[in-house]
């Protein structure tokens, strides 16, 4: 029995001996791909730098007469932009366009102030009404498609999703160039950093990604030398500070620091442009595509739950690289798809009568959601700011715990114009403010009275956006925002999306050659960022465009 037991207990040791080795080398691999992978991060943010772009551009380069440079900025907080600049904390932001071009005071984005949607506003110079991008997540009823664009092999479907112009193709033939935007349909050479970028996005380096996006400049110098042109338009998208706003707040140490290193990045491009002697023809544009506002991780608001009272099958999960028939038999099986993942703006979908290829009336949709027991009322709902939907064609219900109010629609000869009816509840507030109270007792206004009644507003430029949102299939048939602080998704400390001047309100700034400097503007849309760029390339913007160039005070 001993001598059994000896060699059971050593047979035991022996096979714990080599599971420690197993644990032991398990470990050891760990610890090398933790230093590889640290390494590899750390050589790549050297690659990147912070120090002076190097590469030079050479002498049989042909410059455009005119070249635009946007500046494209993911998720900037427009109120600590303008602190910074003001304190002399983002110095290059400040020299180069504050002191030395014209900044809009209260440029307002476009609803929902999403990514999807704003950047391709952006370079298309349409509102998501008309170029079908409501958000980075959508459905679409005739296609059984619940797009979700926050996967490598989605990010760039974009391009196939929207049939808009983009600013590539309206200033064709003119030679573009675009570094790391996700909508580059049209131009002349893109430059993705698909690999370099996702590594650092795999290791939450954000300030790396756009550290990575200035340093892609001498990329773009290079390639430029090998065409002998320099490109009429160079877009360089910044995505990395929004990554930090969601993850840490906008009025966190990191943000702070974040926003400290896209002026670093900014101010590195400006230079290498100077040294190289194309500011003299370059037109500097800052943009960006939203805001961003602190949310309190604990207030979660929980849509899925409030629908599912309705006793209807529902999905959120997204359902995209697969054939049509398989999307098909999936979406059938539902009545409701609700897109929440956006953060403070989802978009719920209701089945047709007979199926999703035919909506639903707007008295069917107002049944569905005034049945629901009135604590789950969406509207009801702690931490929902409003909750829009049709009343018919022309006309917008605004509801939310407060009341409701309407928004109507009407043509006044060939121009759309607006009227926001308190039906008896001011719901956005405006009626608060006198001045504000006057114009909206006064009628119907067009969409660029709106904006200038409502940009310093708390609620700014809402009134002319959501009748003709609520009419595009992929949002759905109700919109509902969040209120201040909170969000559809758990445990984000920052978001956007919602209908509140932190998450609408964005930096634009223009410099050049013959711009004022120190000069200052009222106000202005995204949609207007397409059509300056074409006036300042000297290209007519087409009159369909629902924006106007900025009138920027020229020397």
């Amino acid at each position: 029995m001993k001598t059994m037991r000896r060699t059971l207990c050593a047979g035991r040791l022996k096979e714990v001996d080599r599971g420690d080795s197993k644990l032991r080398n398990l470990a050891s691999t760990r610890r090398f791909a933790a230093v590889l992978c640290t390494a590899i991060l750390v050589w790549l943010s050297g690659c990147a730098g912070k120090g002076p772009l190097r590469q030079e551009l050479a002498d049989h380069v042909e410059r455009p007469p005119r070249s635009v440079v946007l500046f494209l900025c993911d998720g900037v907080n427009a109120d600590l932009l303008e602190e910074g600049c003001g304190a002399g904390w983002l110095p290059n932001i400040e020299q180069r366009f504050c002191q030395g071009g014209t900044r809009v005071q209260n440029a307002i984005t476009i609803h929902p102030s999403i990514t999807y949607a704003s950047v391709t506003t952006l370079l298309t110079g349409l509102e998501p009404a008309e170029h079908r991008i409501p958000g980075n997540r959508w459905f679409d009823p005739q296609q059984r498609l619940l797009r979700d664009y926050a996967y490598i092999a989605t990010y760039v479907s974009v391009n196939e999703d929207t049939d808009a112009e983009t600013v590539y193709e309206l200033i064709a033939p003119a030679y573009s160039m675009s570094v790391q935007s996700p909508l580059r349909r049209g131009v002349s050479d893109n430059i993705a950093n698909w690999a370099q970028s996702g590594v650092r996005w795999f290791f939450r380096d954000y300030p790396g990604v756009d550290a990575l996006t200035a340093k892609t400049v001498e990329l773009v110098a290079r390639r430029a030398n090998r065409a002998g042109q320099w490109p009429a338009l160079l877009t360089l998208y910044f995505p990395g500070l929004d990554s930090v706003g969601h993850e840490r707040g906008a009025t966190s140490p990191e943000y702070h620091a974040a926003l400290l290193n896209l002026d670093l990045h900014v101010g590195r491009v400006c230079d290498w442009l100077e040294e190289q002697g194309l500011l003299s023809t370059t037109y500097l544009l800052l943009v960006a595509d939203h805001g961003m506002i602190d949310v309190d991780p604990c207030r979660h608001v929980d849509l899925v739950q409030a629908l599912q009272q309705t006793g209807a099958s529902l999905t959120h999960q997204p359902c995209q690289n697969v054939p049509y028939k398989r999307r098909r038999r999936h979406f059938d099986q539902f009545e409701q798809v609700i897109s929440y993942e956006d953060g403070r703006c989802a978009f719920v979908y209701f089945k047709g009568p007979s199926g999703w290829d035919q909506r639903p009336t707007t008295a069917a949709v107002h049944e569905r959601l005034t049945s629901l027991p009135p604590e789950w009322q969406l509207w009801n709902l702690d931490g929902v700011d409003l909750v829009a939907y049709l009343a018919d064609d022309d006309e917008a219900i605004l509801r939310s715990a407060r009341g409701e109010a309407r928004v109507i629609e009407r043509l006044d000869g060939e121009t759309a114009v607006y009227r926001y009816v308190p039906s008896p509840d001011d719901v956005l507030g405006y009626l608060e403010n006198p001045e504000l109270a006057a114009f909206v007792n006064a009628g119907f206004h067009d969409a660029r009275e709106w904006l200038a009644a409502t940009c310093t507003d708390d609620v700014p430029a809402l009134v002319p956006d959501i009748v003709p949102l609520l009419h595009e299939p992929r949002v759905g048939q109700a919109i509902v925002f969040a209120a201040a602080g909170c969000s559809f998704v758990a445990d984000q400390p920052g978001g956007h999306g919602g209908i509140r001047r932190g998450e609408m309100r964005v930096p634009l700034m223009i410099a050049g050659p013959d711009i004022q400097p120190r000069g200052v503007i009222e106000c202005a849309r995204t949609v207007d960022v397409v059509p300056t760029i074409m006036t300042l390339l000297d290209v007519e913007p087409p009159t369909e465009l629902p924006g106007v160039p900025v009138d920027l005070p020229h020397l």
